[in-house]
């Protein structure tokens, strides 16, 4: 049985997410992960059981990434209102920065495939288990609406992410329409009406 080689096991991952972001989720085959990673088709089992675990892998390391960079940039302050916007300047950030890793994200949370990836609960809630918290006992101190947490989070990921991808397509002018409008907007749906 031949070695397992980090370098060439995240290198397969590479031309998987990039395939993914030019094919979408159901564009991935086996024969095209091992000829763009100038590969056998045989080797590719020496890192992954199949098509849905090299899938899976890609999703879980691009959220790692993706995790890792946010828990890095955002260091909870105060309030969950002011956590919340830390954690949105933070996410816009790593938008605009790795709008690869970004975009791939977004496919995944957009896609059915996502349900079928045998994900475990610490698997599917990686490295957002502490905004999570933090908006959760927001709700609770009455601070912010009386609604799922992961409601919250979900509408401000998707509202941020959007927000990135238009301004680096150019088709939002960041000085016209600037983030921390975004922000206010969302804390606005997100605050316990008075």
């Amino acid at each position: 049985m031949r070695e397992k080689d980090e370098n060439r096991r995240q290198h397969i991952l590479d031309v998987t997410t990039k395939m993914i972001i030019s094919e979408g989720i159901s564009g991935v085959t086996l024969t095209k992960v091992a000829k763009g990673a100038g590969i056998s088709q045989s080797n590719i089992y020496i890192y992954f059981k199949d098509k849905a675990d090299i899938v899976k892998q890609t999703f879980l390391s691009r959220k790692q990434i993706i995790g890792d960079y946010l828990m890095f940039h955002y260091s909870p302050k105060g309030s969950a209102i002011e956590n919340l916007t830390l954690f949105a300047r933070a996410l816009y950030q790593f938008a605009i920065e790795d709008p690869d890793d970004m975009a791939l994200i977004q496919q995944f949370n957009a896609s059915p495939v996502l349900a079928t990836l045998d994900l475990s609960q610490e698997e599917a809630e990686l490295n957002f288990d502490q905004i999570f918290k933090e908006l959760k006992q927001g709700v609770e101190d009455g601070e912010l609406r009386e609604m799922d947490p992961d409601v919250i989070l979900t509408m401000g990921f998707v509202t941020i992410t959007t927000y990135a991808q238009r301004v680096a397509a150019k088709t939002i002018d960041p000085v016209t329409t600037p983030l921390s409008a975004v922000i206010d907007m969302i804390i606005a749906a997100s605050r316990k009406p008075a």
